[in-house]
């Protein structure tokens, strides 16, 4: 008996429609004993059916923000695949996935544990085509956008220079060699000209260290790095986690992202919080190389997020209050 009723339908979109594997390819599955392991049989099914050479590997599990490093067997399979999915953290900035990816497997991952009703409807209940256009209309505005200005109304106010730099669509489908991506989606991203990036960004919402985040703290940022932690409580909980890494690159912003799933709210899962209409995401940490970036390489990264705050593209309103403005052809789904 599925533990989710609705899990088999769940699989035949990831396989199909949003890995694609084809006939034959070695596509590989991988979950730990964290994971609903009926949705990865569920997976593994699905992507026999397609056609795909597809196998299922439960690793062991280890701590979130801990060095990613699934061992040689999950490794090897890793760089022998075409396709991969997995439902559990870490295996992104997995050095066998990194070399992987550079020969053009592709990657596609997600974590439903605590969210999965939301996941469900996030994949079945959502228009995806217009969700896809609404990423689209947002990557072409960055890409023509000179300087963006975040505020909130709990005191942020951030600015930063989008310089030209590639927009990245995370629409939760794979479609070209090398990709990785995240699903449900959908959610866009760019990583601003790092120096230009300073402010006070107010954690209103959620991180990767707290979950929710009851008490706001600020984040205040000089050049692109985070120079101070100010707060109390999930303040003081962020500033030790990042003290406790011993590196760096973990104080350089790497990334700014806005949700776009009209299905998430925030929970405190960032897999969701990250989708929710019109929230803002920066990331601090690992960069991933697509996004043409100077922050580079880090066994860490990070995210917090901010609920609901106004986006000024070169002056402009283009979001606020969890929906996009209208005049910009955006689908209001």
């Amino acid at each position: 008996m599925r533990s989710h009723l609705f899990w088999d339908q769940f699989a035949d979109i990831s396989v199909n429609r949003l890995v694609n594997p084809g006939e034959g390819e070695p596509f590989l599955i991988i979950a730990d004993p964290k994971n609903d392991l009926n949705l990865a049989e569920a997976l593994l099914s699905a992507g026999l059916r397609s056609g795909a050479a597809t196998s299922l590997i439960i690793k062991d599990w280890y701590e979130e923000g801990t060095v990613s490093d699934p061992g040689p067997i999950v490794s090897n399979a890793i760089l022998n695949s075409k396709y991969v999915l997995s439902l559990c953290g870490g295996i992104v900035r997995a050095p066998a996935m990194q070399e992987a990816r550079s020969k053009g497997t592709r990657h596609l991952s997600t974590v439903v544990e605590g969210i999965e009703d939301y996941c469900i409807k996030a994949l079945l209940n959502v228009d995806l085509d217009k969700m896809f256009e609404n990423a689209d209309i947002i990557a072409r505005l960055w890409e023509e956008t000179d300087e963006c200005r975040v505020t909130s109304p709990y005191g942020a106010d951030i600015t930063f220079k989008m310089g030209g730099r590639p927009s990245l669509v995370s629409d939760g489908a794979l479609t070209y060699d090398g990709e990785v991506d995240f699903y449900p989606g959908a959610q866009v991203s760019i990583a601003p000209l790092e120096e230009s990036i300073n402010g006070t960004i107010v954690v209103d919402a959620s991180d990767n260290v707290s979950g929710l985040v009851h008490n706001n703290y600020s984040l205040i940022v000089v050049d692109g790095v985070i120079t101070e932690v100010i707060g109390d409580g999930e303040g003081d909980a962020m500033r030790t986690w990042l003290e406790t890494r011993n590196d760096d690159v973990i104080y350089r912003i790497c990334h700014f992202s806005i949700g776009l799933n009209p299905q998430a709210g925030i929970s405190g899962h960032l897999m969701e919080d990250e989708r929710v209409l019109a929230s803002v995401d920066f990331g601090f940490g690992y960069q991933d190389p697509k996004f043409g970036g100077t922050v580079g390489y880090s066994p860490y990264h990070a995210d917090i997020m901010m609920a609901n705050p106004d986006i000024y593209l070169d002056g402009k309103l283009m979001s606020t209050a969890n929906r996009l403005e209208d005049g910009y052809g955006f689908h209001h789904l």
